[in-house]
């Protein structure tokens, strides 16, 4: 059994003299036969990379037990340890009561004290941390210098002075003079 090579041979020439891409007869110019091994390879390689990241993505997912939150709860309890006597003041003279002031949540907190007038007379009024009115006074609107801790009670002086200077239709007169405590958290 041999191999007929004319026929091998003819099938040659037919492929060689049809053209092919480029107009080149049946041959590819050498560099785009490179070009053209170059895309299949890429192609080729590219293929397991893109099909692989689909068959290696696994998840697994488990919910963590739940946890109730719940707020805190943050109140004040006033009540005057002293209660200052503001009958028949004269000009330049000062009376002292003392507030406690007791905090009912949660949380360090600090204090902050305000004054509000109803009627003629004006006192000035004046804060001081602690039992007794000495120190420095704390402004009205001001933040006590300290914070307190949950739960704990701290007092506060509170001196009413009707300045020296009062005008003369202060006399026989009242007002309402009322002092507010706002506690406020503070980050423990």
């Amino acid at each position: 059994m041999g191999v007929d090579l004319s026929r091998r041979r003819a099938r040659v020439a037919r492929r060689r003299a049809r053209p092919g891409p480029g107009g080149a007869g049946g041959r590819v110019a050498h560099g785009r036969r490179g070009a053209v091994r170059a895309l299949v390879v890429l192609a080729l390689a590219a293929l397991p990379l893109s099909a692989g990241a689909a068959w290696a993505t696994w998840s697994a997912s488990q919910p963590v037990s739940g946890a109730d939150v719940r707020s805190g709860s943050f109140g004040v309890e006033t009540s005057w340890q002293t209660f200052p006597d503001l009958t028949a003041m004269l000009p330049g003279q000062s009376r002292d009561g003392v507030v406690a002031v007791t905090h009912t949540g949660d949380g360090t907190w600090r204090y902050r004290l305000a004054v509000a007038y109803e009627g003629t007379v004006r006192p000035t009024v004046a804060f001081y941390p602690g039992a007794t009115c000495t120190g420095t006074a704390l402004p009205a609107g001001a933040l006590s210098p300290q914070t307190y801790a949950r739960g704990a009670t701290t007092q506060v002086c509170v001196r009413y002075t009707l300045p020296a200077g009062s005008p003369g239709d202060w006399q026989g007169q009242s007002a309402q003079v009322a002092v507010t405590v706002t506690l406020e958290s503070r980050p423990s």
